[in-house]
C-alpha cells in the first residue's frame, strides 16, 4: 500500500515546476518505508511514489518501477492478490522477473496486454503507467474504488495524486474556481462522490475506470468494470449460500498473502466476524483482532465482539475510549481528509486504525457486505415493499391521496411525498432537508443533473431491489471506502476488504435478493449469516455499527468550536451563509428535542476543512 502522484505535460509545454518533494511529503503517512521520484528525459512526465512495504520488502520492490528497456515506468498503489497466477502466464511468455511482489507483475501485465490487463487484476489499486515512446500516461483505479485517485485536467496538462490536498498543492490549480456541482453534492451527501472533486477541472477517477493522456493533448477515457444495475439471478437458497461461502474463503486466502503479519478489525456485527473466522481457519499462526468500545449501550459492540473472538479463538484487543479521547482526535480527523468529508464515523475508524497500527501494517476488514447483500435493512425493506406503488404516475398518486385521507385507500406517505423511487432513496442519504439547506445557504447550488445515480422511477419489485443494491454499491460504498482509506492511511496501515474481491462480487450479483434479505424478520446478509454459523453459535440480529455521541458533543464539548467555525462566519467556500437561519437550526438541536448531528457535523467539518486545507493553499 502506497501513495502516488505525478503529471504529464501536453502540447509541447514544459514541466510545471511543482514542488514534488512537498507533494510527496503530503502522503508520507501512506508510505513511510521508501520514496521515489522519476522524471522523463524530455521532462514531459513526472512520477512520484511513497511506499508502505507489504510484499517483497527488498529494494527490488522500489518504485517508480522502470522496465528493463526503460520504455515503461509504473507507480502503483495497492495490491493485486492474483499476481502469482498472472506471473505464471507472463513467465510462459518468457518474461523474467527480478522481484517477488505484485508491482512488477502489474508492470509487465500492462506492457503485455495494455488496458486489457486492468480487468485481469483482482485487487485494490490506483496506478499510473507511462510509455515514453508513445508519450502517453495511463491512469486507472480498481473495480470497486477501494483506493482513491484524483486528477486535474488543465491546458498545461494532467496532474494526479492519491490525495486531494496534493492536487491543491500543484501549481496548475491556481485560479481554478470551486465547483458548484461538487458543493451541491457535499451538502446533500456529506462527501463528494466520483467523478467530482472540489475545484472545477479536478475529478476523482471513477471505480473501474481508466484515463489515458497523450502528450499531444489527446485524452481517452473508459470503464473496464461496471457493477450491474440489473442481472437476472441464477442462484438462490442453499446453492447461493454455498457459493458465497466458497467465494469468501477463496478471497480471504488470497488476501492473507503478505510478507508482514496480518490482523483484523472485529465488530459485533456479521461481516468482520466472518472474515476473522476465515482468517483463523486458513492461518497457520494465531490471529489478533481489534475492537473499540464506547462504554455506551446504544453504540458499544465490544461485548458482542468479545463473544465472537472467544468462539473463533483469536486474541482479542479491546480499547475502550472516552469522549475526551475521541474529541482529542478532531484535528487529525480533519487532517486525514484531503477534501471535504462529513461522516463522523471517521472518528471510530481513526481510533481503531490507530490502535492496530501499533503492531500491524495489514488489516482485514468486513466492509462491503452491507452493500452487496442488502445489509441496510431499515433502508431497503420498506422501499422494496412499496416499490410496485411507483408504477402509477406521480399525478395519479397525488389524486389517490384524497382517498387515503377518507379511509378508502391504504397508501404509504412515501408514494405521495416522492415523485420517484430514486428520489426516495436519495432522501434517505441526504443529511439536511432541502428546506433547511435553502435557509442556511441563500444561493444553494442545485443538485447536478450530471450525477444521475438516483434517477430511477421504480415499479417492478425485483428490479427495484436490485437497483437499490446497485445504488448502495455505486454511491454509499464510495463514501465508506474513502473513510476507511483516509483513516487507515493516516496511521500507515493497509486495510484489505475480502468481501469486495472480484470473485465474491461476481457470485453476489448472481444471487436472488430474497435469498439475502428477509423483510418479514428484518434481516439482511443471509448468505453471510449462514456462513458465520459454521464458526459461531452467537449472532447479532440488529444492525448497529459503532458510532459516537456527536449530538451530545455538539451541545457540549464542540459547542464553542461550532459557534466559532460557523456562527461567526458569513460564507463557506464562497457560499453565502445565513447565520441567523443556522443559529435557529442549531438552537433546535441544543434544546435536545431533535438531533440534527447528522446534518450539522458535515457543515462543521466543511468549515474546519476549509480553514486547515484550503485557505492556506488558496
Amino acid at each position: 500500500m502506497c501513495g502516488i502522484a505525478g503529471e504529464i505535460c501536453i502540447n509541447g509545454r514544459s514541466h510545471s515546476g511543482a514542488n514534488w518533494q512537498y507533494i510527496s511529503d503530503l502522503m508520507q503517512r501512506r508510505g513511510p518505508d521508501d520514496d521515489g521520484l522519476w522524471t522523463a528525459e524530455d521532462k514531459v512526465c513526472t512520477l512520484v511514489f511513497r511506499r508502505l512495504a507489504i510484499l517483497d520488502l527488498s529494494p527490488t520492490g522500489h518504485q517508480p518501477m522502470v522496465s528493463d528497456n526503460e520504455r515503461y515506468t509504473l507507480v502503483f498503489n495497492g495490491e493485486v492478490y492474483n499476481f502469482r497466477e498472472l506471473r505464471k502466464k507472463l513467465e510462459a511468455k518468457n518474461i523474467t522477473f527480478r522481484s517477488s511482489g505484485d508491482s512488477e507483475v502489474v508492470l509487465h501485465a500492462l506492457i503485455e496486454w495494455g488496458r486489457d490487463a486492468l480487468d485481469l487484476f483482482n485487487g485494490m489499486f490506483a496506478l499510473a503507467f507511462y510509455d515514453k515512446v508513445k508519450r502517453s500516461l495511463l491512469l486507472a483505479r480498481d473495480h470497486a474504488g477501494i483506493k482513491p485517485l484524483y486528477y486535474m485536467q488543465t491546458p498545461q496538462g494532467v496532474a494526479f495524486a492519491s490525495q486531494y490536498d496534493q492536487i491543491l498543492a500543484h501549481p496548475w490549480r491556481q485560479g481554478l474556481p470551486v465547483s458548484h456541482d461538487a458543493l451541491a453534492l457535499y451538502l446533500r451527501l456529506s462527501y463528494i462522490p466520483a467523478p467530482y472533486a472540489l475545484l472545477k477541472n479536478t475529478h476523482m477517477l471513477e471505480p473501474g475506470s481508466w484515463l489515458e493522456v497523450q502528450s499531444s493533448g489527446a485524452v481517452k477515457q473508459g470503464k473496464y468494470y461496471s457493477f450491474p444495475q440489473y442481472q437476472i439471478p441464477s442462484i438462490s437458497g442453499n446453492e447461493a449460500y454455498e457459493a458465497v461461502n466458497a467465494a469468501i474463503s477463496s478471497a480471504v486466502k488470497r488476501q492473507l498473502v503478505s510478507d508482514v503479519p496480518v490482523a483484523s478489525f472485529l465488530s459485533g456485527g456479521i461481516d468482520s466476524p466472518l472474515i476473522t473466522a476465515k482468517m483463523r481457519e486458513f492461518s497457520n499462526s494465531s490471529i489478533e483482532a481489534f475492537t473499540i468500545g464506547s462504554g455506551e449501550e446504544a453504540t458499544d459492540e465490544s461485548t458482542d465482539a468479545a463473544i465472537y473472538a472467544k468462539e473463533i479463538d483469536v486474541k482479542h484487543i479491546i480499547k475502550h475510549v472516552t469522549s475526551n479521547e475521541a474529541l482529542a482526535m478532531l484535528d487529525n480527523v480533519i487532517a486525514s481528509c484531503g477534501e471535504p468529508f462529513g461522516d463522523y464515523s471517521s472518528f471510530p475508524t481513526m481510533l481503531v486504525s490507530q490502535i492496530a497500527s501499533e503492531k500491524y501494517k495489514v488489516i482485514l476488514s468486513g466492509d462491503g457486505g452491507d452493500e452487496l447483500f442488502w445489509g441496510y435493512t431499515r433502508r431497503a425493506a420498506d422501499m422494496i415493499n412499496h416499490a410496485s406503488g411507483f408504477k402509477n404516475p406521480y399525478w395519479q398518486r397525488n389524486a389517490q391521496w384524497a382517498l387515503k385521507k377518507v379511509g378508502l385507500l391504504d397508501m404509504p406517505h412515501a408514494l405521495r411525498r416522492y415523485s420517484t423511487f430514486g428520489h426516495w432513496q436519495r432522501d434517505k442519504h441526504t443529511h439536511l432537508s432541502e428546506s433547511l439547506l435553502g435557509n442556511i445557504f441563500t444561493k444553494l447550488p442545485a443538485w447536478p443533473d450530471s450525477y444521475p445515480v438516483f434517477n430511477y422511477m421504480g415499479g417492478e419489485t425485483d428490479a427495484s431491489a436490485q437497483w437499490l443494491r446497485w445504488n448502495e454499491f455505486t454511491c454509499h460504498l464510495n463514501m465508506v471506502l474513502l473513510k476507511v482509506d483516509r483513516a487507515s492511511m493516516f496511521h500507515s496501515i493497509e486495510v484489505r476488504v475480502p468481501l469486495l474481491d472480484r470473485e465474491v462480487i461476481s457470485i453476489a450479483t448472481k444471487v436472488d435478493w430474497q435469498s439475502c434479505l428477509d423483510i418479514k424478520n428484518m434481516q439482511g446478509k443471509l448468505p453471510l449469516r449462514h456462513a458465520l454459523t459454521r464458526y459461531t453459535s452467537h449472532q447479532t440480529s440488529a444492525k448497529r455499527g459503532f458510532s459516537i455521541p456527536m449530538g451530545d458533543w455538539l451541545r457540549t464539548s464542540l459547542k464553542s468550536t461550532f459557534e466559532r467555525a460557523l456562527l461567526d462566519r458569513t460564507d463557506i467556500l464562497g457560499m453565502e451563509l445565513d447565520r441567523n437561519a443556522l443559529h435557529k437550526i442549531y438552537k433546535q438541536h441544543m434544546s435536545g428535542q431533535i438531533d440534527l448531528a447528522w446534518g450539522l457535523w458535515p457543515l462543521l467539518s466543511l468549515s474546519l476543512w476549509e480553514q486547515q486545507h484550503f485557505l492556506s493553499k488558496h
